[in-house]
């Protein structure tokens, strides 16, 4: 199969980079080394984080989770210090003003599964190498599936 772009890895970024170049007609293929859900250390998002989940079409399915709501954030100097709370809706009168607490594992989950739906043909399990190199120029990706059978990327 062809493909315009090869991703390496599933997380956030290369969801939404693959969900955003699906949605633009690009074809996307992303290589992910672990099968998704996996462990990951837990997120707080940000406000602005809305507005990539609203283009790429999770928004709803982020807002239907479960996931802890998130309204202020607080910071703590080094030494122990707590700062005034940080109320997002004092800057910004806007859905984005809410946010959320997410469990990584299920929100990369999210994220990966959405790039699907949009067309990203996603490989998990599937561990990036080395690139291919052509006359000077990059042409590719070499990788390994869960077995350990080789594998080449070549985008257009």
């Amino acid at each position: 199969m062809n493909f315009d772009v090869i991703i390496i890895g599933g997380g956030p970024s290369g969801s939404t980079a693959a969900a955003t170049l699906s949605q633009k007609g690009r074809r996307a293929v992303v290589l992910e080394k672990e099968r998704f859900p996996r462990y990951h250390i837990g997120e707080s998002l940000i406000p602005f984080c809305y507005f990539p989940l609203e283009r790429t079409g999770v928004l709803g399915r982020i807002q239907a989770s479960g996931f802890p709501k998130k309204y202020a954030v607080q910071f703590v100097s080094s030494k122990g210090k707590l700062s005034q709370p940080f109320y997002f809706t004092q800057y910004r009168d806007h859905p984005s003003s809410q946010t959320w607490q997410v469990p990584r594992g299920e929100f990369d989950a999210i994220l990966l599964d959405n790039a699907r739906r949009l067309g990203a043909t996603v490989y998990e399990e599937t561990a990036a190498g080395d690139f291919i190199v052509d006359d000077g120029k990059v042409v590719g990706v070499r990788g390994t599936d869960k077995s350990g059978s080789p594998l080449e990327f070549r985008p257009r």
